[in-house]
C-alpha cells in the first residue's frame, strides 16, 4: 500500500529534521489562511449580492455562492488544523481519517470553481439531492480524468475505512507520518488553487488575493525542498 514510499531515498528525506518542520509549518499557515479566508467569504456572503432581495437564498444570504465557498474553506481550515495537531503527536491513523474528508473537498472546491452555480446549488441542496449530484463517486466522474480514483482509494484504505492495512499508520512510523502529510500538504495547495481560480470571477476577489502572495511563496518553498513533494502517486 505504501510501496512508492519505501525507497531509501524517500525515508531520508521523509526523516529530515528541517523538511519535518518546514511541512508542520506550512500546514498550520494553510490551515490558519483557509479558516481566516473563510469566515471573511462567509461574512461577505451573508452581506453582499442580490439573492436576499430577490428571495433567493434559503438563508437570506447576499450571495450563497460566496457564504458556500467560505464555508467550504472553513471546513478544510479546521480539518487542516486538527490533522496537523494529529500527526504531531503520533496520532497518524486519526489523522489521515481527517485526510480523507480533505480529498472530498478537493473533489467540492474543483466543482465550485469549474462547474457554473454548483457552489450555490450544494449550500441550497437536501441530502437526497447531495447523493444524486455530489458525491466523490459523482464529482470524480464529472470531472473527466481530473482525479484519480486510485487516489481516493489510497486515502479510504489509509485511514477512511477500518480495514487491516491501517496496522501501516499505527506503528509510530515517523516516515510513514511525513509522507501523509506532504501529501495532506500538496490537497491543500490544489483546494486553494480552485478557489483561487473560482474567485476569478467573483466581486470578492480581494478577500483572497491579499493571502495569495504568501501562500504561493510558501508553497513553492515546500516543493523546492521537500523530495517526498516529487514522488509519484500512490
Amino acid at each position: 500500500m505504501l510501496t512508492n514510499f519505501n525507497s531509501p531515498e524517500a525515508r531520508a528525506a521523509a526523516s529530515d529534521e528541517e523538511v519535518i518542520a518546514l511541512r508542520y509549518s506550512l500546514a498550520e499557515f494553510a490551515a490558519a489562511t483557509f479558516s481566516g479566508v473563510g469566515k471573511k467569504l462567509h461574512l461577505a456572503g451573508a452581506i453582499i449580492g442580490g439573492d436576499r432581495a430577490a428571495g433567493l437564498s434559503p438563508f437570506h444570504n447576499g450571495s450563497d455562492e460566496v457564504a458556500a465557498v467560505g464555508l467550504v474553506l472553513q471546513i478544510s481550515g479546521e480539518l487542516a488544523g486538527s490533522a496537523t495537531e494529529l500527526y504531531k503527536s503520533g496520532k497518524c491513523y486519526a489523522a489521515s481519517a481527517l485526510l480523507r474528508q480533505l480529498v472530498e473537498l478537493e473533489y467540492l472546491s474543483w466543482a465550485f470553481h469549474t462547474r457554473n452555480r454548483d457552489a450555490e446549488r450544494w449550500l441550497r441542496s437536501s441530502g437526497v439531492e447531495r447523493r444524486q449530484f455530489f458525491t466523490p463517486a459523482k464529482l470524480r466522474a464529472a470531472a473527466q480524468g481530473s482525479f484519480r480514483s486510485n487516489d481516493y482509494e489510497f486515502h479510504c484504505e489509509l485511514g477512511g475505512h477500518p480495514v487491516p492495512g491501517a496496522i501501516a499508520l499505527l506503528r509510530g512510523d515517523v516516515s510513514v507520518t511525513q509522507l501523509m502529510l506532504s501529501d495532506m500538504i500538496g490537497h491543500l495547495g490544489r483546494i486553494w488553487d480552485h478557489i483561487v481560480g473560482w474567485s476569478a470571477s467573483s466581486n470578492i476577489s480581494e478577500i483572497i488575493q491579499q493571502p495569495h502572495a504568501e501562500m504561493v511563496r510558501k508553497f513553492m518553498a515546500w516543493k523546492q525542498s521537500d523530495l517526498l513533494a516529487q514522488l509519484p502517486p500512490p
